[in-house]
């Protein structure tokens, strides 16, 4: 017992003299496939029954019986069936009732900052919200950062690049990009690398100066990828604007659909030559992410560019962007990022709230903490930096009574880690925060 999604095309007939209970007699012709093909008997799903001109019921439809589907919740009627006449049986989705699409990018709302929170960095190997690393290589200077600004969807939050030093001549090397990695698990069902790989659609929010920019895919070994362009005209400059890029991923080459990168993604605001291809809309053996009509961003001081409510669908069409419940993402963010520190917390800062802490209870000498479990499960085992409550340098830990105190990684894994120390007292309390880094 079931419930299926409702499928294209399945559409049957009945002449049942009932109100509620249908025997089905076969599809309507030869491009319509039968209920029989996807439900099994006590299987439920959204649909309708209708008799052209004289009645329609919709709601939910449960397989009763074989070839037999009985109206079991109604959401909506009009109409008595007629005795004898013949009613069409099908599935569908009542208006105002849809099931979303899943959203392939995590964080796309960019709510969830964890690391550096509201506070802007440098441009270039950076993180100003969780998922999405700012990079670049140019002799300008830009700053990146999550900033509170509503988007057209209702999220609180975008993501703001400014360009702080201009570099008006694009040398064959420079490049300022915005990089988001899908891990393989999360993609798997697209099919990238065979012939059966899927129809996506990238919908992404901008406010940017006019110019063509470009948006790359690539997979995780750097020799497939596809460039496609999309322009801000010069009414839409630096205004919020929602752009869109259909295609169909790639049917050869090698993706991965396991705990490593599955889909690179990239927005790219300025790209040398080396950076180009001269063949966009088509996927290419080797790393490409821009054209040569790539607008250069970094051209000049001060230039904006604001991305926002970002979602990647299956299909060529993509619905409208949807702010994920902010526990939820933050959840999803933490397998590949995560520290002990409040929200407002940075790494080496001064806070005793929410540090890990355990008694030494044992001798002086070497002592082994007992292993910490991480928040989420990381998607493989994480670099670990940790810092003392106090603050101080990484890869010290404060005892309370006998001060700070060198630490060094004893376990790691993706379900946590423990510490191995010397040089204290027992009885003593330890204290310190930790970071957990799993990233593509």
């Amino acid at each position: 017992m079931a419930f299926i999604q409702p499928r294209d095309r399945v559409l049957e007939k009945s002449t049942s003299n009932s109100q509620s209970v249908f025997a089905l007699a076969g599809a309507v012709d030869a491009s319509f496939n039968r209920f029989s093909a996807s439900m099994s008997v006590g299987d439920t799903t959204v649909g309708a029954v209708v008799e052209p001109g004289v009645a329609f019921k919709s709601g939910i439809l449960t397989y009763t019986n074989t070839n037999e589907i009985t109206v079991s919740v109604v959401f909506d009627s009009k109409g008595t069936f007629s005795p004898s006449g013949t009613k069409q049986v099908f599935m569908d989705l009542p208006a105002g009732l849809a099931f979303p699409k899943k959203n392939y990018i995590i964080n796309g709302a960019m709510m969830v900052s964890q690391e550096n929170g509201g506070v802007a960095g440098p441009g270039s190997a950076y993180y100003p919200v969780d998922m999405f690393a700012c990079s670049a290589g140019t002799s300008g200077a830009l700053t990146a950062g999550q900033v509170a600004s509503a988007t057209p969807a209702g999220s609180p939050n975008r993501l703001r690049l400014t360009v702080t030093g201009a570099d008006t001549s694009v040398g064959s090397s420079d490049y300022a990009q915005i990089i988001h990695a899908i891990e393989g698990y999360r993609v798997a069902d697209l099919r990238s690398g065979s012939s059966a790989a899927k129809t996506v659609t990238l919908k992404f929010g901008v406010k940017a100066p006019a110019g063509t920019y470009c948006v790359a895919f690539g997979n995780s070994a750097g020799n497939r990828s596809y460039v496609a362009e999309y322009t801000i005209s010069a009414g839409e400059a630096n205004t919020d604007v929602v752009k869109s890029v259909t295609l169909t991923l790639d049917t050869t080459g090698t993706w991965l659909a396991n705990s490593g990168k599955g889909i690179d993604l990239r927005f790219f605001l300025m790209g040398g030559s080396s950076f180009q291809t001269a063949t966009p809309n088509t996927w290419i053996g080797s790393a490409a992410y821009c054209t040569s009509n790539q607008f250069n961003f970094m051209g000049t001081n001060g230039n904006v560019f604001e991305l926002f409510d970002v979602g990647l669908y299956e299909g060529s069409a993509a619905p409208a962007f949807q702010v994920p419940d902010f526990a939820a993402e933050l959840h999803l963010c933490q397998r590949y990022w995560e520290k002990s520190y409040g929200m407002a917390a940075f790494a080496g800062s001064v806070s005793s709230a929410d540090c890990i802490e355990f008694y030494v209870t044992f001798g002086i000498g070497a002592y082994q903490m007992p292993t910490v479990p991480f928040k989420v499960r990381k998607r493989a085992g994480p670099t670990i930096a940790f810092y003392p409550d106090i603050g101080g340098a990484a890869g010290t830990v404060n005892a309370v009574v006998a001060g700070i105190r060198a630490a060094s990684l004893d376990t790691a894994g993706e379900c946590g880690f423990s510490l191995f120390g010397s040089g204290m007292s027992a009885p003593d309390l330890v204290r310190f925060h930790y970071v957990a880094n799993a990233r593509l």
